[in-house]
């Protein structure tokens, strides 16, 4: 071909480059509708607030007898936020008389009197639910930092003893919050495949190719626990929902490592199109409910995607761009793999993993996974732990850095369900993060307090019957929230005391812990462990990247470089190898 001849096709192949490489998009959530929420808070013990309703049997009692009372929220908001609006409450009360007591109410704010009217209460010696509205006269600002709180000022006449019930699901003495903008949607981003920011997808793009991922940044007042799940729905041009993106989860990405972690948060949902659709710009719509199920907040855009057939001669130019220096993924001979610099890695599946170890960890191996925010260390251990259930060996995770619930939840997007394995026994959750959180653990196993070494470590021998347990598994995730309360030295006898547990029963136990625990506390750990995890998330060329490798295993010859590795909704952990079957 002359010269001339290569003109249109190279005018067409730079154009493609430039957009390809120039196309960056966020849009902003304009079309959003702010929803007001009057949300309850039930009186919990010690002397709080919590956000979910009571389910235990037994009533908590306070004394009314001219004694102010304070409940406040566990958790400080991590942004400021305004009241506007009735607080309404339900308070179960009695006295030894019947008799008339008159209660202020108050929700201390900085620098202003927010007290009510006394109200005027008649009790007798029944108990009973008492409700009244207060209606401040002004708004009212809470700072960033601090909690909500409630005081209680009674004024009881002398010869008469009131009491306050609450705590029970007999007695939910509570009040309703008006709030809004507690949780937001301040960006949404399109994606293509690559994490590449873009609205254009090819109609006619192949199989593992022809996917769209929308990402939304969620801020939330009180921390991500207290966001309850976010959905997605996609229409199309004529304005009706997309069969396979209508109403659908959205999943977190990383997982926050703990509950003081600030804000944004990170959701993902990945769009795969048929290439049938219609031509047209599709509308993304995304509605976030809090952890009691209320909707509080509805991103209507402006955000669309534009589906759209590429010319053929245009196409024949994309189709060789990852091989003059782009980096992508492309299909040849029917593998998926990406391309940087003429080298090659394929994706391979979690089971690499075990070729990283030169074979499947022993039974009688203590593991410690490490990383910084946002490696994956808690997916890690799920995914391990679900390989070892589908095995039919008995598990048990331990759950320090967020509720049994979610860690579920998470590991169901993942596409991990362990429901049955749960039914059938062979799983088992501890929970040590509800009354961290100050929330009523609805496990069967719980940890009353983590500082306490000692009942944990019954709590995990309690796990861990004899028989049933023998060559199974312990998940600790993680270590983290530990290594603040505990003394170093007791932190580092207890993980040798429990591993130790593990072992004598042939089992296998793993532990995760963050960047925050001491360098001393990790340098003991890792002389304990039998394998030794490390996992990282960096950034490289404007591009979040996640590795691994294998920097310790006993015994055992093993791979003990640095792996890359990406998360796929649905799949899991999924590795780069630079062999085509690993």
């Amino acid at each position: 071909m002359g010269e001339l001849g290569l003109r249109p096709f190279a005018v067409i192949l730079l154009a493609v480059l430039a957009i390809s490489l120039a196309i960056v998009v966020t849009n902003s959530a304009h079309g959003a509708t702010i929803r007001a929420v009057d949300r309850p808070f039930y009186l919990s013990t010690p002397p709080a607030l919590s956000s979910s309703p009571p389910r235990s049997e037994v009533n908590n009692t306070l004394s009314l007898t001219n004694v102010p009372l304070q409940f406040h929220t566990q958790s400080l908001l991590f942004t400021s936020l305004t009241l506007s609006g009735s607080f309404r409450f339900s308070l179960w009360l009695r006295s030894n008389i019947t008799t008339r007591i008159s209660l202020r109410i108050s929700i201390p704010i900085s620098g202003a009197n927010s007290s009510s009217p006394p109200f005027s209460l008649e009790l007798s010696k029944t108990v009973s639910a008492y409700n009244f509205t207060y209606t401040p006269a002004f708004d009212l600002p809470l700072n960033f930092g601090s909690p909500i709180t409630l005081y209680l000022q009674p004024t009881v006449p002398s010869s008469a003893n009131a009491t306050l019930y609450f705590g029970s699901n007999s007695t939910p003495s509570y009040f309703t919050v008006p709030m809004s903008g507690y949780e937001t949607v301040t960006t949404v981003s399109i994606l293509d495949r690559n994490q590449r920011q873009t609205t254009q997808f090819d109609l006619n793009a192949s199989i593992g190719n022809n996917v769209a991922v929308i990402q939304a940044t969620l801020t939330s007042v009180f921390g991500f626990q207290d966001i309850g799940f976010v959905n997605l729905t996609i229409v199309d041009p004529t304005s009706h929902p997309v069969a396979n993106a209508h109403n659908q989860s959205m999943f977190v990405f990383p997982a926050p490592s703990s509950t003081q972690q600030p804000p944004p948060y990170y959701y993902y949902f990945p769009w795969s199109y048929r290439s049938d659709m219609q031509e047209g710009s599709y509308q993304v719509f995304i509605d976030v409910f809090d952890r009691q199920g209320n909707l509080a907040y509805q991103f209507g855009g402006p955000v669309t995607i534009s589906l759209s057939r590429t010319p053929p001669l245009v196409r024949a130019a994309l189709n060789i761009l990852p091989y003059v220096g782009v980096t992508g993924v492309i299909i040849a001979g029917g593998a998926f793999y990406y391309t940087r610099r003429k080298t090659k890695s394929y994706f391979a599946p979690f089971d690499y993993f075990t070729t990283l170890t030169g074979g499947e960890l022993n039974g009688g191996t203590a593991v410690t996974i490490e990383g910084n925010t946002g490696s994956g260390k808690t997916l890690l251990a799920e995914q391990l732990m679900y390989e070892d259930l589908k095995k039919g060996r008995p598990c048990v995770f331990l759950a320090t850095g967020d509720f049994p619930s979610n860690v579920r939840a998470n590991m169901k997007t993942m596409g991990f369900d362990v429901t049955g394995y749960e039914q059938n026994g062979l799983l088992t959750f501890v929970d040590g993060y509800s009354s961290e959180a100050g929330q009523e653990s609805r496990e069967k196993i719980s940890v009353p307090s983590l500082g306490d070494l000692t009942t944990l470590g019954m709590k995990i021998s309690s796990s861990l019957p004899d028989e049933s347990f023998k060559g199974g598994s312990l998940y600790f995730d993680s270590l983290t929230p530990l290594a603040s309360k505990a003394k170093p030295e007791n932190l580092v006898s207890f993980v040798q005391s429990v591993g130790a547990r593990v072992k004598g029963l042939g089992g296998k136990a793993f532990f995760t812990l963050g960047p925050s625990v001491d360098p001393l506390v990790q340098k003991r750990l890792e002389e304990m462990a039998d394998c030794v995890v490390q996992m990282e998330a960096f950034e490289e060329g404007g591009t979040r990247k996640s590795r691994l490798r294998i920097s310790k295993l006993r015994a055992r010859r093993h791979q003990q470089g640095w792996v890359i590795y990406t998360i796929e909704d649905g799949k899991g952990i999924i590795f780069y190898s630079k062999n085509p079957k690993p």
